[in-house]
């Protein structure tokens, strides 16, 4: 039987700070340096690597981030690439709340009484695991022939676990864990694990970029972050995980301020296998295809409509972005691609022969018919009740997802659309709802969205009649331009700046784990613009996130 460790209560004697950091800590390293507005902290040559177009262009002072603790996804993830553990033991940790569509926001992610229970628990048994299968790799010398052994070994973990090298007072605190061992006659390799956890519990490791000194700058500052804390933003941003051993090195050795170093490491890991973890951190959650486990369509109406189906539904986006990130399409193919992922099932509802198998492979869609998410089963399944589609569900999701667009929440005693009367079409119905003005304010804005839909079932099939009557897909944007379905949505977004605006509103709100402001809105706009294009890839707009002055740094916390 595995022994008890006295670890919270050593710990905090100690002073190591478990779970929560002290006021003093900030983020970055304590040589960060002050940077003028308008620049990222200047490129190798002393250049500032801005022209007068462009993201250089934009003068703002980012807004600060802040403590930003790993969410369950990051924190599973990152025992996983550190001591090889799989068993998702964030799984058990109360959900992340969720601000701005994303879970890894700075401000929603406190540390209650009950996850701080739990992630004791989980450092106790991550530790156990790593020390039972990896001891070799964590103890690599012998100490009893080698007296600086268990220190090295301790540092060398610490190193990875922090996300950057401790300092001597850090060091000296877990090496008093691991003699704690020694004195009641346990082998190294107890103390070993009595560190581990430790370090797991520190806002060290909870936290990104918690610094090895309490003496900041000025308060209100911006600063350029430094290698480490370069190296950890943009691992989570691309990885949703902790840097690796190459990424690490490239920050020890101070190269990741120099702009090309920085675009060779971004590559590397952005062809890395990794990166798929781009979909779940990002893709998955902007589009809130959480909601399809939540469809109850009619198996009565739609009897092909099993747990399989469903399940086909939510690979399919998964496949589309992996294959779009893989191969470094436009993004522009996400409101308009006709390439994508089926099964028989899904085909079936595409109208694509041939496929067979519950294996997903490689279609074309009807170009006259699909336009990427917009059009995907997934999407249009999650946003219809279980026999018919929602309009006013696909509208809120079309303003909310591809528009960032806000609609009001109904005024409060709003009473619910009337029921149809006999011969009145969905479209009559919901104008007849909005002549209660307390309902148009609302309605005005998603109705119109919605109807663009109308060519699709409540599974996504296509379909040209309604109740018998030729379908109706006239929509209209808030700005009053019109369209005809999907399509033509579609080719809309792709020549004007709602979509290109909004997809790199959602990136940049990911990368940074922050809400975007209005100090932000010209770096927002100028990339998109620039990047959100036909001739451009993915990673021109990543990697324009990457080089901004959001990204790269962070305002010191205000006295």
């Amino acid at each position: 039987m595995r022994r008890t460790h006295p670890i919270p209560r050593v710990a905090l004697v100690l002073g190591l700070g478990l779970v929560v950091p002290s006021l003093g800590c900030r983020e970055g390293s304590g040589d960060a340096s002050p940077v003028e507005d308008g620049s990222s902290g200047g490129d190798a040559d002393g250049s500032d690597g801005s022209d007068d177009t462009g993201v250089g262009a934009c003068e703002s002072t980012p807004a600060r981030v802040g403590l930003q603790r790993l969410t369950r996804a990051e924190y599973n993830r990152t025992v996983r690439d550190l001591f090889g553990v799989t068993s998702n033991p964030a799984d058990a940790f109360p959900p992340d709340s969720s601000t701005d569509g994303f879970d890894n926001n700075a401000k929603s992610l406190t540390v209650s009484p009950q996850l701080a229970s739990l992630l004791l628990g989980a450092a106790e048994s991550i530790a156990a695991e790593a020390v039972a299968t990896q001891l070799p790799t964590l103890l690599p010398c012998d100490p009893a022939a080698q007296s600086e052994c268990a220190r090295d070994s301790v540092a060398a973990i610490a190193l990875r676990v922090y996300r950057r090298p401790p300092s001597d007072a850090e060091l000296d605190d877990l090496m008093v864990l691991v003699d704690l061992a020694a004195t009641e006659g346990d082998p190294v390799s107890a103390g070993i694990e009595n560190a581990i956890i430790a370090m797991l519990m520190s806002p060290q490791f909870l936290y990104r970029s918690i610094p090895s000194t309490d003496v900041a700058p000025e308060a209100g500052v911006r600063v350029a972050l430094d290698d480490w804390a370069l190296a950890t933003r943009l691992s989570y941003f691309l990885w949703g995980s902790t840097p690796d051993d190459d990424l690490l090195a490239r920050a020890a050795e101070g190269a990741l301020q120099d702009e090309d170093a920085l675009r060779l490491e971004f590559e590397r890991m952005l062809a890395d296998p990794k990166a798929s973890a781009f979909y779940d951190g990002f893709a998955a959650q902007w589009l809130q295809l959480g909601k399809l486990g939540a469809a109850t369509p009619d198996v009565a109406v739609f009897p092909a409509f099993d747990e399989a189906l469903r399940q086909a539904m939510a690979d399919e986006p998964r496949l589309f972005f992996d294959d779009l990130r893989a191969r470094d399409g436009s993004p522009l193919e996400i409101v308009t691609g006709t390439a994508t992922f089926a099964n028989a099932g899904t085909a079936a509802i595409y109208g694509v022969p041939g496929v067979t198998g519950d294996a997903m492979v490689p279609i074309t869609t009807d170009p006259t018919q699909r336009a990427g998410v917009l059009t995907m089963p997934a999407v249009l399944t999650m946003t219809s009740g279980p026999s018919a589609p929602n309009i006013v569900r696909r509208g809120v999701w079309l303003a909310e997802a591809i528009l960032c667009l806000d609609p009001p929440p109904p005024p409060a005693g709003v009473p619910p659309a009337p029921d149809p009367m006999d011969g009145e079409s969905e479209r009559e119905r919901l104008a007849r709802h909005r002549e209660d003005p307390s309902c148009a304010s609302c309605h005005d804005l998603i109705d119109p969205l919605g109807f663009g839909f109308e060519n699709y079932d409540a599974i996504g099939a296509w379909r040209d009649q309604s109740d018998g009557e030729a379908v109706d897909n006239a929509g209209a944007l808030p700005d009053g331009r019109t369209f005809a379905g999907m399509v033509e949505l579609g080719q809309l977004l792709a020549t004007g700046s709602d979509f290109s605006t909004c997809l790199t509103t959602k990136v940049m709100t990911y990368a940074l784990g922050r809400t975007v402001t209005p100090d932000d809105a010209c770096v927002v706009e100028t990339i998109g613009a620039e990047t959100v294009t036909a001739d451009a890839a993915l990673s021109d707009m990543l990697w324009a996130v990457v080089t901004s002055d959001a990204f790269r740094t962070e305002t010191t916390e205000a006295s």
